[in-house]
């Protein structure tokens, strides 16, 4: 077993906020905190229900992904930055069953303190959560860190500065063509400056399989969030590319990927 703390592949995004491995999930060093985003469980119960079959795998993935970043990092406290599960509307009964093994493997069998940033798919998420202790917020700011889900923008009025912005909603992934003509289409965690605050802003990739979310480009419209849409300067956003079995890797800015980023069919 690896040592708690060991990080194979450890690039920091933020100060005191680094990758894991190669897992779509931070782990904030101040906090002994691992934080991740979009699980969205769920969605193939909603799926099925719409008439799309997909393998259930949602749940393996995120129970796969909290096993391996509580061992590489021995954190002591698991935040999501919302959209922990999937369905608008209701609390659908493959959620209620899934939000339950999750919560029980955090709670009852790692004994890890667990918080909730609630995101636009949470919706009756606290009938599940309040079982287990869990707590749910609307954001959560602690130590010069605020963890937001990112589908609207901050609320202000934080006790203290906030220097780094963590936050899911986006899904971003990063799609470029080669000289082939092969398109890959890459989960990435996005960096960039969040000048309104005078701080940084950290974008994580979805955990969910089936969330592949926004390309990132230059272009305002196709992202999702009113932060990005709006108060972030695009061309400044630095990816990092989660690549299976090779880690995260690092990529120029946007506005120096400019060329390659225009070769790509929307």
């Amino acid at each position: 077993m690896l040592e708690p703390g060991f990080n194979r592949a450890l690039i920091e995004l933020a100060p005191g906020i680094e990758t894991v491995a190669d897992l779509p999930a931070v782990y904030i060093r101040r906090l002994r905190a691992l934080v991740l985003a979009d699980t969205h469980l769920g969605f193939e119960e909603e799926a099925a229900q719409q008439g799309y079959y997909v393998p259930r795998i949602q749940l393996l993935r995120t129970l796969e992904v909290l096993r391996q970043g509580l061992e590489l990092t021995g954190a002591e406290w698991v935040i999501f930055a919302g959209d922990v599960k999937h369905s608008f509307s209701r609390l659908l009964r493959s959620e209620r069953e899934e939000l339950s093994r999750v919560f029980q493997y955090l709670v009852k069998e790692k004994g890890v303190r667990v918080t909730i940033v609630r995101g636009n798919h949470d919706n009756y998420l606290p009938i599940v959560a309040k079982d287990y202790g869990v707590e749910i917020v609307q954001e959560l700011y602690a130590e010069g860190i605020l963890v937001i889900h990112g589908h609207k923008k901050p609320q202000g009025d934080y006790p203290g500065k906030v220097e780094v912005v963590v936050m899911g909603h986006e899904h971003p992934s990063l799609r470029l063509r080669d000289k082939l003509g092969y398109v890959a289409k890459l989960p990435a965690f996005l960096v960039a400056p969040y000048p309104v605050l005078d701080a940084r802003l950290v974008v994580l990739p979805a955990v969910g399989q089936y969330q592949t979310g926004t390309t990132v480009s230059l272009s305002p419209d196709t992202y999702l969030s009113p932060i990005l849409r709006e108060e972030i300067p695009l061309g400044e956003i630095k990816p990092y590319v989660l690549a299976e079995e090779l880690g995260v890797l690092e990529f120029p800015e946007l506005a120096l990927l400019e060329d390659l980023l225009d070769q790509v069919e929307m």
